[in-house]
């Protein structure tokens, strides 16, 4: 497991790229998750997206994509609904990173966005899948 956090200080990284900090129970990315939070799985926010939306939320789910051209963004899931985790280019995560049976803790603010397919198609291709396959706009669950 590693945690990621979302809101990233910009000591942590020296030439665009994260220096991952080793903990006894994974990798840290970024700054530390707040003390004390309540961990929520994606199962929790997709039960209230509303009552989530514009909060800042900390999250625990498996790691299903990475952003495969600067590592810039992951997928978590449920096995069932999906959530992006953006960085804002804050800090990258490995991008080749093997992403099999990770699981990851994210915290930042949570929104419900609507992409363009032109966006979705560019997600697409950043992690690796084919963009054809994409159609229309999209809904994005996102934390960033």
């Amino acid at each position: 497991m590693f945690t990621l956090q979302i809101t990233a200080q910009d000591d942590m990284h020296k030439e665009g790229k994260v220096e991952p900090k080793e903990l006894t129970d994974g990798t840290l990315y970024g700054a530390d998750i707040t003390p004390d939070s309540k961990i929520l799985t994606v199962t929790d926010i997709f039960a209230d997206l509303t009552g989530f939306e514009g909060k800042t939320v900390v999250v625990e789910g498996s790691m299903t994509e990475i952003c495969r051209s600067m590592g810039c963004w992951t997928v978590i899931s449920d096995g069932q609904n999906y959530i992006r985790a953006m960085t804002l280019h804050k800090f990258l995560m490995p991008k080749d990173m093997d992403i099999s049976n990770k699981k990851v803790i994210v915290e930042g603010e949570f929104a419900v966005k609507e992409i363009t397919e032109e966006q979705a198609k560019h997600f697409a291709e950043e992690s690796g899948k084919n963009p054809d396959d994409v159609k229309g706009a999209q809904k994005m669950y996102r934390i960033t």
